[in-house]
C-alpha cells in the first residue's frame, strides 16, 4: 500500500511540475505578445499622426 501511494505522489510530483513549466511558458508568451500589442499601438499612433498631417496639408 505505501508502495502505491508513494507512486501516485510521484506522479502527481511529476505532473505538477510539468504543469508549472507550461505555466510560465504561457506567462512567456503573454508577456512577449503584450510587447507586441504595445509596439503596434505606437506603430498606429504614430500612422494616425501622419495621416492626420497629410489629410490636413
Amino acid at each position: 500500500m505505501d508502495a502505491k501511494l508513494l507512486q501516485k505522489i510521484e506522479e502527481l510530483t511529476l505532473y505538477t511540475i510539468q504543469q508549472h513549466k507550461q505555466i510560465k511558458s504561457q506567462q512567456d508568451l503573454l508577456e512577449l505578445q503584450a510587447e507586441q500589442i504595445e509596439k503596434m499601438a505606437n506603430e498606429l499612433v504614430s500612422v494616425r499622426k501622419q495621416l492626420n498631417k497629410l489629410s490636413n496639408e
